[in-house]
């Protein structure tokens, strides 16, 4: 199930919460311009992240309400991170300056109006700001429902991505129509690495049954020994030493 969020984490063993994304439905007019102006300043959720230099954005969404955003950087490669469900794009602020500091453009962003896998027409909406500032390779990273739309998004963004992150999401995504995992990992061609603690909520065993069916000829599964941690928290703490470093080497190696 794709996850969605620490404090609702896991789908098949406990029936609370994890309300990710729920199935969108509506018509799909044509997609608006790519491109909307910057911000003068973050807003919405961004607003309480800490950053200085952060750069707003507000993105137009095929079907749905304008989402809103920060880029951090100003580098061509790119890496557009995703949050948990009951979370907050600032839960991913660390990481990000670390990866400004790594020679990345970092993207976070608040979910707005669509539900299911419509969400990743915001996905879409976002990945297209991010290029149109002048990234030229994009990673999509997330934890939880936010590795799910992440991974999601891998196999339905155009331009393809250069490739996906996912940390701690299977079994099944949308609270309300729980839509399995396993058929939409099935679908993911670029590059891949999947995180998890053995110890999560998440039985670890279904995230390996969501990496085995990744038809990715890159691919790599990094399964953190005794961990409890879900989501962008395996880039903390102890785990941060397998976790942090894999993902690390991971964005280097498809960004190159």
């Amino acid at each position: 199930m794709l996850n969605a969020g620490r404090s609702a984490v896991l789908f098949v063993v406990v029936a609370f919460g994890l309300a990710g994304c729920g199935s969108g439905s509506g018509s799909d007019p044509a997609a608006p311009p790519p491109s909307s102006p910057t911000t003068s300043a973050p807003v919405g959720m961004m607003a309480a992240c800490p950053s200085s230099d952060a750069k707003a954005f507000t993105a137009p969404v095929a079907g749905g309400a304008t989402v809103s955003g920060v880029q951090l950087g100003d580098a061509s490669r790119a890496v557009v991170l995703s949050y948990e469900w009951g979370g907050s794009p600032c839960d991913w602020s660390g990481v990000a300056t670390e990866l400004v500091a790594r020679g990345y453009r970092v993207a976070l962003w608040e979910y707005g109006t669509l539900t299911g896998l419509d969400r990743v027409k915001e996905l879409q909406a976002v990945v297209d700001q991010v290029r149109a500032a002048g990234a030229t390779k994009v990673v999509l990273a997330g934890g939880s429902i936010g590795g799910c739309i992440s991974m999601i998004g891998g196999s339905m963004i155009t331009p393809a991505v250069s490739g996906v992150a996912v940390l701690s999401c299977a079994s099944w995504y949308d609270v309300e129509h729980r839509l399995p995992t396993t058929p939409l990992a099935a679908k993911l061609r670029v590059p891949s690495l999947y995180l998890a603690g053995d110890g999560d909520r998440l039985p670890v065993a279904e995230v390996r049954k969501d990496f085995a069916a990744v038809p990715a000829k890159d691919k790599k599964l990094v399964v953190v020994t005794g961990s409890t941690a879900h989501g962008v928290e395996l880039l903390d703490g102890t785990e941060a030493t397998v976790a942090k470093q894999a993902l690390f080497t991971f964005l280097e190696g498809v960004t190159q």
